[in-house]
């Protein structure tokens, strides 16, 4: 980071086509789906229908399921009235085009079908009026009634009438009662499934007795027949009921998916806000943007060379996986100028941390940091940190305050105000001391951990000067700054200090020191008066609004982030409201030509939603259609084979698990059972029919064990001990693959279109396999027959008269073979079988059907017509071949326009997954980011806090008996006052690598006893040990920001080059004193050890420095650690209304602070407490003597002994002890 021009390198993004999730396959990203992924027993469940009305239900999804089915059902609807027009137009035109039967009129089957389909019409249209339905709900129960009794009526009238008026023998046959069992289950807007059984069990019946009294009364078998039809029947009520059972589990799955959808975007929203809120809160916008964007990036390619984006990145390890936070070779500083810097300081202090206890005196911090953090917000005046008891903030950053100067003067008399309401409300003799200049600043981050918003430059020295330099009570400002303020304030002049200061002395500083007046107390002395509306609110008015805007709205990070993650929860149902209008009800939504509906829904409004949409988002009410999302959705899709153009996306679509196969497949061999008691009425018999039957019923039997050993094993097997979501796996090696393989078929697409194939064919091949076992030698007989006397010229009476009677030979005969309608019957049971497997490509299923129907187009036109010529109509003169044909066709055409529609949806439900898998991607990475800020801003510990529970209102605080503090004052490269802004950056360049090493170090000290940063204060680097004691998980974010081991030391030189001289010796043995240190702090579990570990990390800087200022600085003054510790009892926390800074307080920090003060470059000065803990342990410590302590008076002073080679001087094994130290300086 010591090249502020250099950019972050972000890894350029792929090709949209093939980009993914984080660079991983999208096939990866569906694999999340497997059963494997989430939990056994929980993924399994997740596509049980049971499972999904409880969960529809708990969710408080029931309602918004309910009205989207109605807009699924009204698209059904819609569907069915255009299919019952084309079915039956087209059946008219067969009718009209057709033979005419010479004894029977086709006028009253015109007429009935005509009236027929005007009164569905009629009927079904009060279906699609939803304000209707909404004051009605009954409507589209008798709407369906009406239509399926009318149905049912105009095809029983036709075999009736001309039954009892044409005598047409054979008699005929409805037409439509397959047609109406499956409308009646899948396209009618019958909610509730035994609404669908009762109507479809009653039309059954209807037909049955329309067959037995009248189709099959001439039979000599008529109740086989009839029972040949119930069987039929029954398992046409099963396909029925199995489509919407699995159409219910596919809605619901894609309701409850797209609801964790609207919940990921706002949950994304929540994140965004979370981490911007946060962000905001510690560094001002310009700067946040910058470190945001690079640590995404960092994590982007992280994820992308991993190519693994479904693993979480370890935030404690990040910056070990490759990319490291100092490769982006940025520093984030800028120059500001025309602004004012205000330093406060609590005047004794110091003595208040030796009287009061720590409790007491952070709480009396915390109500004044309150107080000032809402006075800088009202002023407009940015807070940059507290350093103990010093409060220091700056006007006109990051946004220019042409008022700044008067911004910070009103600031600094309301924090004497404020000061001295504590005092008298907690009767204590505390006051403020306050320091004002102005002039120019560089403001940023530097390190490469515990980032800290700060601000360098001289002008900031000087300010800092006159906080020191100044007058309890009194603001003491510079000409500079007394010249910005129009002459609006009472001064007097400068403290005796400030004129003997040598740094305000050097700069010629002329200082005035402004009184607060007697009438200041009221707040009207604070107000600026700036141009417009705003100059008439008086500041008490302002401070008012502010305190309520605050409350209300742009609360806290800490106090918004609970209640803005329980609005998402109650929002997500809320959006689900009109996400509802958005979701696809099919590919085809002919409802549209039947209603003209459109919704206007009111944009829920949220304190997450309110200033942080876009204006079009905040809009009056608007009109949301349904096809909106449609139309996205069909973007990357082909409009009429309805594959995505995306290859990849495809075949990932296609390997989606399948966990409703087993259930498929279970429906499979009861369709079998069906096609074997239907042949079996049919007096089918013969060695082929049983051995074909047995071997497909056998393989049929055997794919069930096969598909359902996974989920009975998952049920019915006691839970893992280790995971409650999983279940033990078999042991027995048989077992154990019989399980993997159950598991793999749901998964593999390959594996289960090959059951698919095996399945249907055995279903075909048995509906029309028992026709074998007709005497074929017969046939074939009558065949020749027949082909001779069709090339016969002879005479066409007797000709008619043989044809005649051979077709009654075969009539005959069939009578021993079957029924040929029992043949389409079987042949439709497996076409629609071939459509009811859920995960199988639709094009697929249309392809098998459209081959059954053209193999059976030429079995009946051309191989077996014998058998099908004398089969019963639908209508006179109707062709009963083509009767047969139009059955199988309708069958093909609904279930295939159905299972286009389910298609659809599944297809659009895999775009949103493929939106979530995306929106879950970029909520993991905003959640990493927000990780990385917080775990760089707090201790990890804290941060968890933070993160997971959200403190609110109270400041949050912990306290320890032991820590051990130090203070590291880098001497000799400081800033001096008489340098430009430009060489002010340079030696920031270099104080940013330094800290950059420093906190490099930390990794070493992460184990028991870790060493924890605290901030950097101008040259000086905070850090403490002890903090959150026995937690060994508590390594710090930073771990790894620059690998150590096996990396080229790439040196800052003055001219901002880098030189690359490998790393010194120290690197290369893992710091032994390092290892040493954590090796007694695992060894000795003594509460004192704090201490000997804080020494050891202070030596550590020392050697860092060292090697820093040897590489760099070999012809100039080698720079210096000035190095201060103690320990004791301190409390640690984060105090304020806003910017959560980490800190501590205690009489132990304030020692530790002035033992760095007081100290000598070069030396590790400590106090006599921190002496004895060291001698104790065999590290010698030298006396210095008595030296003054602001507060504390004269105190006895150590400095711990370091060899010339950088290590500690320790005791022999006969010397030791305070006994022993040696007084000599």
């Amino acid at each position: 980071m010591c090249d502020a021009s250099s950019e972050a390198h972000v890894y350029p993004p792929q090709d949209e086509s093939e980009q993914d999730m984080g660079g991983r396959s999208t096939a990866d990203g569906l694999n999340d789906h497997s059963p494997d992924s989430e939990g056994d027993y929980i993924a399994l469940k997740k596509w049980e229908l049971g499972f999904l009305r409880r969960e529809c239900v708990n969710l408080g999804l029931e309602t918004f399921y309910l009205k989207y089915m109605e807009r699924v059902q009204r698209s059904y609807l819609s569907i069915f009235v255009v299919l019952q027009t084309f079915v039956s137009i087209s059946h008219v035109i067969v009718i009209v085009t057709g033979k005419q039967h010479p004894t029977a009129a086709i006028h009253p089957d015109l007429i009935c079908y005509t009236f027929g389909i005007l009164i569905v019409w009629i009927s079904l249209f009060a279906a699609f009026k939803e304000g209707l339905v909404k004051a009605y709900p009954w409507v589209p129960y008798v709407s369906s009634s009406v239509a399926v009794i009318t149905m049912i009526i105009t095809d029983l009238t036709i075999p009736l009438y001309h039954a009892a008026v044409t005598f047409i023998n054979p008699p005929l046959r409805p037409s439509y009662a397959s047609h109406t069992i499956l409308a009646i289950y899948i396209f009618l807007p019958l909610s509730e499934n035994i609404h669908g059984i009762i109507l479809g069990s009653a039309t059954s019946l209807c037909y049955l007795i329309e067959m037995t009294l009248i189709t099959y009364r001439l039979e000599e078998n008529t109740a086989l027949k009839v029972i040949t039809e119930l069987v039929y029947f029954v398992c046409l009520n099963l396909f029925g009921l199995y489509f919407r059972l699995i159409n219910e589990v596919a809605i619901r799955r894609t309701f409850l998916d797209r609801r964790e959808l609207v919940e990921g975007n706002l949950l994304l929203k929540f994140a965004r806000n979370q981490e911007k809120e946060l962000l905001l809160s510690i560094l001002p916008e310009h700067t946040a943007e910058l470190m945001e964007k690079d640590i995404r990036a960092m994590i982007e390619k992280t994820r992308h060379d991993q190519h693994n984006a479904s693993q979480t990145i370890n935030t404690h390890n990040f910056f070990r996986t490759g990319t490291q936070w100092r490769s982006i070779n940025k520093l984030y500083v800028q120059k500001h100028t025309n602004v004012t810097i205000l330093y406060a300081d609590v005047v004794n202090y110091t003595h208040m941390t030796t009287q009061l206890p720590v409790r007491t005196l952070v709480d009396v911090l915390h109500e004044l940091f309150v107080k000032f953090d809402d006075a800088s917000k009202e002023f407009n005046v940015l807070r940059i940190k507290f350093l103990g008891d010093c409060y220091y903030c700056v006007s006109g950053v990051p946004v220019r305050n042409k008022y700044h100067a008067k911004s910070c003067v009103n600031l600094g008399l309301r924090m004497i105000k404020d000061i001295r309401e504590v005092r008298l409300s907690r009767d204590l003799n505390i006051d403020m001391r306050i320091g004002i200049h102005s002039g120019s600043i560089i403001s940023g981050v530097i390190g490469a951990c515990k980032w800290q918003y700060d601000i360098w430059s001289k002008d900031v020295i000087i300010a800092n000067k006159m906080e020191s330099t100044g007058e309890a009570g009194k603001v003491h400002v510079t000409m500079q700054t007394l010249e910005l303020l129009d002459g609006e304030y009472i001064f007097e002049e400068g403290t005796a200090q400030a004129k003997e200061d040598p740094v305000l002395v050097k700069h010629n500083i002329q200082t005035f020191l402004i009184v607060p007046q007697p009438g200041y107390d009221d707040g009207s002395f604070f107000a600026i008066q700036e141009p417009g509306p705003s100059s008439r609110m008086s500041s008490g008015v302002k401070r008012k609004t502010i305190k309520k805007e605050r409350s209300l709205v742009t609360r806290n990070f800490m106090q918004n982030s609970m209640e803005q993650f329980r609005e998402i929860m109650k929002l997500t149902n809320v959006e689900m409201a009109y996400e509802l209008e958005r979701m696809p009800i099919g590919r085809f939504q002919f409802n549209k030509l039947f209603s003209s509906y459109k919704i206007y829904i009111n944009e829920p409004t949220s304190t997450i939603e309110q200033g942080r949409h876009p204006a079009s988002h905040r809009c009056p009410p608007v009109a949301r259609r349904s096809n909106e999302e449609d139309t996205n959705r069909l973007d990357n899709m082909s409009p009429f084979f309805m594959c995505f153009e995306n290859k990849r996306w495809e075949l990932s679509y296609l390997q989606e698990p399948d966990l409703m196969l087993k259930y498929s497949v279970l429906m499979s061999f009861i369709v079998y059972v069906c096609i074997l008691l239907i042949q079996i009425l049919g007096e089918a018999s013969g060695i082929y029919f049983w051995v074909l039957n047995g071997f497909s019923g056998a393989l049929l039997l055997a794919f069930i064990p096969i598909t359902w050993f996974k989920k009975v094993w998952d049920v019915y097997t006691p839970y893992s001990i280790d995971d409650l979501l999983r279940v033990r796996k078999p042991q027995s090696k048989i077992m154990r693959l019989l399980y993997d393989f159950s598991n793999d078929i749901m998964s593999n697409f390959i594996i289960r279109t090959v059951i698919y194939l095996i399945t249907i064919t055995l279903l075909v091949v048995c509906s029309l396999m028992y026709l074998i076992e007709c005497n074929y030698d017969l046939l074939e007989q009558v065949k020749e027959e027949l082909d001779e006397l069709g090339g016969l010229h002879a005479n066409e009476s007797l000709l008619e008269l043989q044809r005649e009677h051979a077709m009654m030979r075969v009539h005959n005969m069939s009578k021993f073979c079957t029924n040929p309608w029992s043949v389409t019957q079987c042949l439709t049971l497996a076409i629609g079988m071939a459509f009811l497997f859920l995960r199988i490509h639709f094009l697929l299923k249309a392809t098998v059907g459209l081959f059954i129907f053209l193999f059976y187009c030429w079995a009946i036109f051309d191989e077996l017509y014998y058998f099908f010529d004398s089969s019963a109509s639908m209508n006179p003169g109707l062709d009963p071949k083509v009767s047969h044909l139009m059955l199988i066709l309708f069958i093909v055409i609904i279930f295939h326009w159905i299972d286009r529609q389910s298609e659809y949806i599944a297809r659009t439900d895999y775009n949103w997954k493929q939106q979530l898998l995306k929106q879950k991607e970029e909520a993991e990475v905003t959640k990493q980011t927000n990780k990385i800020l917080v775990e760089n801003i707090l201790p990890t510990h804290v941060a968890e806090i933070y993160i997971n529970r959200q403190l609110k209102n109270e400041f949050y605080n912990e306290e320890y008996e032991n820590v051990a503090v130090m203070f590291a004052t880098i001497t000799n490269m400081e800033i001096n006052t008489d340098i430009s802004v430009e060489n002010e950056k340079s030696v920031l360049k270099v104080l940013n690598e330094i800290i950059c090493d420093f906190d490099e170090r930390l990794q070493y000290f992460d184990g028991y006893l870790k060493v924890e940063k605290i901030k950097v204060a101008g040259w000086t680097y905070m850090a403490a040990c002890g903090l959150d004691p026995g937690r060994c998980d508590s390594s710090s974010s930073l771990s790894g920001y620059r690998s150590v081991s096996g990396m080229t030391r790439t040196s800052l030189m003055t001219n901002g080059r880098r030189s690359l001289n490998p790393r010194t010796s120290l690197e290369a043995n893992h710091h032994k004193a390092s290892a040493g240190s954590r090796s007694n702090s695992s060894n000795c579990r003594q509460t004192n050890n704090v201490t000997i570990v804080m020494t050891e990390f202070a030596l550590e800087l020392m050697r860092v420095l060292r090697d820093f200022s040897n590489e760099n600085f070999k012809q100039n003054s080698p720079g210096l650690l000035r190095i201060g510790i103690s320990h004791g009892k301190v409390m640690a926390g984060v105090v304020g209304s806003s910017k959560p800074l980490y800190d501590i307080w205690g009489n132990a920090v304030n020692m530790a602070s002035r033992m760095d003060s007081t100290g000598k470059p070069g030396r590790i000065q400590v106090t006599k407490e921190s002496a004895e803990v060291l001698e104790s342990y065999g590290y010698r410590c030298d006396y210095r003597g008595e030296i003054f302590v602001k507060g504390r008076g004269k105190i006895p002073t150590y400095f711990v002994k370091v060899g010339k080679d950088f290590n500690f001087v320790k005791h022999t094994s006969s010397s030791g002890g305070m006994d022993n130290v040696t007084t000599k300086l």
